[in-house]
């Protein structure tokens, strides 16, 4: 538990976080703010940290998740725990939206299968980032490992599919969903598949 902190700021870039709870972020990092009304975006996302020029909201992955949901800092972390599949301490729990709804009502099924998806992604992309960095031949004459093969072949779509649900528009996520809404099905089994150390340590490496 006492490691859940800094083990959130490891596995989550706050860009993809912030993405998940509804910010649209632009390509310079900045949103409009969550936490006061504007129509220019004053809300910049640095690497490890969030700080609004408008209101001067500042903090980190938790500290944004507490403020958005009004919870505990810990309650916080929890949450995101839950959310992005991590598994970093027991009792995580699915806090209701009690939040400004940052967007109109869409339809549930396509909002869901969105909500689900992205943290699978992000777990399998640096799964296939992980395994294409250590298992890379070194020599022309060395074996090829089933894991290499696997990340040459599949990271570009992984990665391609993940920045269209984090950062691509409406029409282009429903695309997605109407043409291959499986696909994160298929991620989820390939996860489950592998056993709970390679999954983890995969998690704690930083690429």
């Amino acid at each position: 538990m006492s490691n859940i902190f800094q083990d959130i700021k490891d596995r989550i870039d706050l860009k993809d976080l912030v993405r998940y709870y509804g910010l649209n972020v632009d390509r310079g990092g900045f949103a409009c703010c969550p936490f006061h009304n504007e129509r220019n975006p004053s809300f910049k996302v640095y690497e490890d940290h969030y700080h609004c020029f408008g209101c001067g909201a500042h903090g980190d992955h938790t500290d944004f998740v507490e403020k958005l949901y009004g919870v505990s800092n810990i309650e916080a972390a929890k949450k995101i725990s839950h959310d992005f599949g991590l598994g970093l301490c027991d009792g995580e729990i699915a806090i209701p939206a009690k939040r400004k709804k940052l967007r109109p009502p869409k339809d549930e099924g396509f909002e869901l299968w969105v909500k689900e998806s992205v943290p699978l992604l992000i777990e399998y992309k640096k799964l296939l980032q992980y395994w294409g960095k250590i298992y890379d031949p070194r020599s022309p004459i060395d074996k090829v490992d089933e894991r290499y093969i696997e990340s040459v072949h599949n990271r570009g779509y992984a990665e391609y599919f993940l920045d269209q649900l984090l950062y691509g528009t409406e029409n282009e996520k429903r695309a997605m969903y109407e043409t291959d809404r499986d696909y994160p099905l298929t991620v989820k089994i390939r996860l489950d598949s592998l056993d709970t150390v390679c999954r983890n340590a995969c998690k704690s490496k930083a690429i």
